[in-house]
């Protein structure tokens, strides 16, 4: 099993998306500067504060690694298993369910880690410069920073759960612009649903219980649809 992990990371050609990850951290950076040094500017009192600075870099991330993450079930599974290369995927001897799992299970522990590095160092960097030569007149604590973790989690899971569900309609569909649009609509509603539960960890554990349910029956009636599938 890990062998076959290893020679489907290879054939998928991964490099661009890790670039593509480091580029997005580093522009969250630069935004989570920018939002506090603009707030200060405009006298905006609701990015005076630390919470909602951290919320809405949260937010933007979510966005951002969500789009790249529809992008990479487009490129590395839809169009897999709906275009040209689909007769030599299907020669391969080995079960194509698990070639499947293997490939959603690698794009899955790509995003989550990229999002999770590049969402938590900006933050982190910019907590330590506020330390020393602070931007906003607000307080650090540890309830705050163990709050932003807590949305960052959530976050990261509900990029993955935003680019399974897209990825489903858009295999349905053979269509990359459902993929993307439907990601992007999916990625509005759990961004809502972060500001509006006010970080509840009790409804948090509702929304990913859900979630988890029907990523998991998705999952299983998609490698069902491939292990039945014929070559054309």
């Amino acid at each position: 099993m890990i062998k076959l992990i290893k020679l489907e990371r290879q054939h998928l050609h991964l490099k661009t998306y890790v670039m593509t990850s480091l580029i997005l951290g580093l522009f969250i950076l630069v935004f989570t500067y920018f939002v506090a040094n603009v707030a200060q500017i405009e006298q905006e009192t609701e990015f005076m504060v630390y919470e909602n600075i951290f919320l809405f870099s949260s937010i933007i991330s979510t966005l951002l690694f969500g789009i790249l993450s529809a992008t990479m079930y487009n490129n590395l599974i839809i169009k897999e298993y709906t275009g040209e290369r689909i007769a030599l995927l299907f020669s391969y001897p080995v079960n194509r369910k698990k070639i499947f799992m293997i490939k959603v299970l690698i794009i899955v522990s790509l995003v989550s880690i990229s999002m999770l590095i590049c969402t938590l160092i900006p933050i982190i960097i910019f907590i330590i410069t506020e330390s020393i030569h602070p931007i906003v007149s607000d307080t650090i604590t540890l309830p705050l920073i163990l709050n932003t973790f807590k949305i960052i989690i959530f976050s990261t899971f509900s990029v993955n759960a935003a680019g399974i569900l897209a990825m489903a309609l858009g295999f349905m569909k053979k269509s990359i612009s459902v993929t993307l649009i439907s990601a992007f609509v999916l990625l509005c509603i759990y961004c809502n649903l972060m500001i509006s539960t006010n970080s509840n960890p009790l409804t948090f554990m509702y929304i990913i219980g859900i979630s988890t349910l029907i990523i998991f029956i998705i999952v299983i009636m998609l490698s069902h649809k491939i292990n039945h599938m014929e070559v054309h």
